[in-house]
């Protein structure tokens, strides 16, 4: 038994030694890695990376584009069909394309039957620059680019996603973070009841003994001891699930131990009226940016469907050069070219799809106002909720506190009144009750207040996970933007 008694006080020593070693991790320091490590913020980085790479596969469009096409060999091979050319073409975003094309493929007249004669060989070459300009349908940037347009949209709305992404893990992270230092707080709370519940059971023993109490106060002094007892395992395994919610956030494996700092942030002084509030919200919300911009495109996404309604009207200037040689070398030159000029004009008769395209852009811009419009008008009340609510807790707090004041007073009149046998322990275990409630109600209600402080931030649009220590003052004015744009993996 002895051995037993020893090994297991040194279990205890070693746990105790560990958990002092384990590293202390700050709320910046978790945000951090969050951000870092977080599944979902390497998603939408992904999806950030995908949408970069569509603007660039867009813009590929109006980059010179060199096709050569080479079927043949040259010398006295240089049989029928065989094809050298290379064709270069340029698009401008006004709807201008450049086209050169060059090129030379061999042909042959066979010999008529019964002369001596061989096989005549020569070679067709084909040099022309073109130039195409549309005049009404495709003419304009608005057109030319609309994938484009289209592309760059999308990857300013994943940056805008990610941020929001970020902004919401920074939330959990902080929210994981305080339920952890309150259940740490509770622990050590419910460790401080338990251990005057068993000094009151063993007083209530002593003075059963004695004779001064009766069996009842006995049993409800150990009634007490159960309940802490409960309350602190309970506690402790509250924050056992808290450290694994919150190493899951992060990225950290399971089994990292580490500490994190004993204290609660107590709320800000900042003050800020409804109205400012949701002057700063509607400049700062990322998802109302990212409407806007959805709005906007709606409008050039109507202007392209009405410029499709309009007839096909191209104007082509040619500089051109179609002649025959006899060998490969003499199939390009600089002399006798020749400027055409020609139109290409198309109207299809049933225009079906392009008024249906048309109606609907018009639809769809529509439907985007009105959800900018509702947008605006969630934004103003949740600015609204969130403020009323940071004012109920900070209310809140201070009566809890007040309420703490009052019970740990009574806790040492009820002792008091007990030890002078002026009553029974009854006083005792419901002033204890009492004191544990008032206690874990304060802690919970400091926790929710340092959240709601950060949740009120991400509301307002100013959140920064990458500085927490800035506040609503700093951006009274409405006038500064907290945004992130895509970020490489590195």
């Amino acid at each position: 038994m002895r051995g037993i008694v020893i090994c297991a006080f040194g279990t205890l020593c070693g746990v105790g030694v560990a958990a002092q070693s384990a590293p202390m991790l700050t709320l910046e320091q978790a945000v951090q890695e969050a951000l870092a490590r977080n599944d979902q913020i390497l998603n939408q980085h992904d999806a950030t990376e995908q949408a970069t790479l569509g603007v660039r596969l867009a813009r590929n469009t109006f980059q010179p584009k060199v096709t050569p096409n080479v079927l043949g060999s040259f010398g006295q091979t240089n049989v029928n069909s065989q094809n050298y050319r290379i064709d270069v073409s340029q698009k401008f975003v006004s709807g201008t394309e450049i086209r050169l094309g060059a090129g030379t493929s061999t042909a042959q007249i066979p010999a008529i039957v019964g002369e001596p004669s061989s096989d005549i060989r020569f070679y067709n070459a084909d040099t022309t620059l073109t130039l195409s300009q549309p005049l009404l349908r495709g003419l304009g940037p608005g057109v030319a680019r609309r994938g484009l347009s289209s592309a760059e949209l999308r990857r300013t709305d994943a940056g805008r996603q990610q941020a929001l992404v970020e902004q919401q893990v920074t939330l959990a992270v902080a929210s994981a973070y305080y339920h952890i230092v309150g259940q740490q707080a509770l622990v050590d709370v419910a460790r401080q009841s338990l251990e005057r519940a068993r000094r009151l059971r063993e007083a209530s023993e002593a003075r059963l003994d004695a004779g001064l109490v009766s069996q009842l106060d006995v049993l409800r002094a150990q009634q007490l001891v159960t309940q802490a007892e409960i309350q602190f395992f309970d506690a402790e395994s509250a924050a056992d699930d808290a450290r694994d919610r919150l190493r899951s956030l992060v990225g950290r494996d399971m089994s990292t131990p580490f500490n994190v700092a004993t204290d609660i942030p107590r709320p800000g002084q900042e003050h800020v009226e409804a109205d400012a509030a949701v002057a700063i919200a509607l400049p700062n919300r990322l998802d109302l940016k990212s409407l806007v911009a959805s709005g906007a495109d709606a409008e050039r996404q109507v202007s392209f469907a009405k410029n499709q309604l309009l007839p096909q009207f191209d104007v082509n200037v040619a500089y051109t050069r179609r002649q025959t040689a006899d060998s490969f070398v003499h199939s390009f030159g600089v002399d006798r070219f020749q400027l055409a000029t020609f139109f290409t004009i198309a109207m299809p008769v049933d225009r079906t799809p392009q008024l249906v395209d048309y109606q609907n852009a018009l639809i769809e811009r529509d439907r985007r106002k009105r959800e900018i419009a509702t947008l605006q008008r969630r934004i103003a009340d949740d600015v609204k909720h969130a403020i009323r609510e940071r004012d109920r807790l900070v209310r809140g707090l201070a009566a809890a506190e007040n309420s703490v004041d009052i019970a740990r007073k009574e806790v040492e009149v009820a002792q008091l009144r007990y030890e002078r046998g002026l009553s029974n322990n009854l006083d005792v275990v419901t002033a204890e009750g009492n004191l544990l409630g008032a206690q874990s109600r304060r802690i919970q209600v400091l926790a929710d207040s340092a959240v709601a402080g950060l949740s009120l931030r991400a509301v307002l649009g100013i959140l920064n996970p990458r500085n927490l220590e800035l506040g609503i003052s700093n951006l009274e004015c409405g006038t500064s933007s907290v945004e992130y744009g895509p970020r490489s993996r590195e």
